[in-house]
């Protein structure tokens, strides 16, 4: 078996005839233009070649890029098969059955699959959209958690199922708002890394590759968090006692079964010149839209998400109020009256403050107000905001609302997706029951990164 890094969370696993790329990610930004790649890929879409299977982890655009997808040559994509968990939703398979590859295959989740002879895949799913994939042959066991924040129930499940692992790849910085500018202590950062090394206690992998997280904030709203990022050395330098092998893969490295590492030059001398280079680097402006624009966007956006919820539901949301920094006004997001109105508040008496073209693609998108979470151009202003409306706002997105989940109860895939999630499920339930009495019923988990997630 053969692992070359391409990009961010983008690696090629080869093994005779199967050969699968993950999460193609190598044109243009992503979340709303506020995340670029930071290292040049090693291919570009139109080099790709002899790709059997792309497997796409879940549906954030630094995972499931379609500008990178919709640029594969036709006859490239006319060989593929692209990947996808079995979600309770079959809707992202839709959406990716109309990119014109040859086909795809929603994997079950917690089974093996095999893909040919010699080679088998098993996916799991995390959460509300992440999934981790596990490739397995005869050589070597790869295990790729990209954004997976595993609780230690679910991961124990996952390391009984598993087995053995040589190599575990996994995410090693920052993926979203986790403060203000100006604050210091970002204890994000070293949970990240705590996470890492619970992985690999679980896992007990021969070989550790952190990836997925070469990129920088690069909008002018969101470069303070550059500050806070963890670097290749950072982590190399925490996880130095760890039972495993730690490497840092660049673009165009590899590894194999057979040969062991085949590193170009030192590659964290390499990522080392290019987190130095992020202040140097271009970060995007935006032109202000108008009041009246994200007023009426606004408007639509909040019927919308009204549409989906029961009104007992919605009778208890609180509105959440916006300070739009270049239009020096105040916007009130009420979900339980179903309004979007311009109110006379100062800055410091808002919840949230934030750009008019951020919020402007908060209102116009369904997953807009997921997507400011996981871009983080917006100042947390008042610390107790009561966030019950944004988290529906991304139930809405993530097609969980209440109307259309009561509908799918009757298909038998909602119960299977239940099923598989049992261990994550109940710990979720234990830990919600212990908050309440007020006791630590359970090892503390790290809090969930990026968009709102279960």
């Amino acid at each position: 078996m053969k692992l070359t890094m391409l990009s961010h969370a983008s690696v090629l696993i080869e093994e005779g005839p199967v050969a699968i790329c993950s999460d193609p990610w190598f044109i243009g930004e992503a979340f709303n233009n506020s995340w670029s790649l930071l290292c040049e890929p090693a291919v570009a879409p139109t080099g790709i070649r002899d790709v059997s299977h792309i497997w796409i982890s879940h549906e954030h655009p630094d995972h499931l890029n379609y500008p990178t997808l919709k640029a594969i040559p036709d006859e490239e994509k006319a060989g593929i098969t692209l990947l996808y968990q079995k979600h309770f939703s079959s809707r992202m398979a839709y959406a990716l059955g109309k990119l014109g590859f040859r086909d795809v295959v929603e994997l079950p989740l917690g089974r093996w699959v095999p893909l040919s002879r010699d080679v088998s895949v098993m996916c799991w799913s995390i959460g509300t959209i992440d999934s981790l994939l596990a490739i397995r042959s005869k050589s070597a066991t790869v295990l790729n958690l990209n954004d997976c924040i595993m609780d230690p129930s679910t991961t124990r499940a996952v390391a009984r199922r598993l087995g053995h692992v040589d190599v575990l790849l996994n995410q090693f910085s920052i993926a979203g708002w986790v403060g203000n500018p100006g604050e210091t202590n970002i204890c994000v950062r070293q949970e990240i890394i705590d996470r890492m090394r619970r992985c690999i206690l679980a896992f007990r992998p021969k070989l550790t590759i952190p990836f997925a997280s070469f990129v920088y904030f690069s909008h002018e709203e969101n470069r303070y968090m550059n500050d806070w990022v963890n670097t290749p050395d950072q982590v190399s330098e925490k996880l130095r006692d760890a039972s495993t092998q730690l490497q840092f893969l660049y673009n165009g490295d590899s590894w194999s079964s057979q040969d062991g590492l085949c590193i170009q030059s030192d590659p964290l001398e390499r990522y080392r010149h290019d987190f130095n280079k992020i202040p140097d680097r271009p970060y995007r402006t935006d032109p202000p839209n108008s009041l009246d624009e994200l007023l009426a966007l606004g408007g639509k956006f909040v019927q919308k998400v009204r549409s989906a919820f029961p009104r007992l539901l919605l009778s208890g949301i609180p509105a959440l109020n916006f300070y739009v920094t270049d239009l020096g006004r105040a916007v009130c997001f009420d979900l339980r009256n179903g309004r979007v109105d311009a109110v006379e508040r100062a800055k410091h008496e808002c919840d949230m403050a934030l750009g008019s073209q951020a919020l402007w693609y908060s209102f116009k998108f369904p997953w807009g107000l997921s997507t400011l979470e996981v871009s983080g151009r917006y100042e947390l202003i008042n610390p107790k905001t009561n966030k019950l409306g944004l988290y529906l706002c991304h139930m809405h997105c993530s097609d969980m609302h209440f109307q259309g989940f009561l509908r799918r109860l009757r298909e038998q895939r909602v119960w299977s997706y239940c099923w598989n999630k049992r261990h994550e499920i109940l710990e979720r339930m234990l830990r919600l029951i212990g908050t309440a009495r007020n006791t630590d019923l359970l090892p503390e988990v790290t809090p969930t990164q990026g968009a709102y997630k279960v």
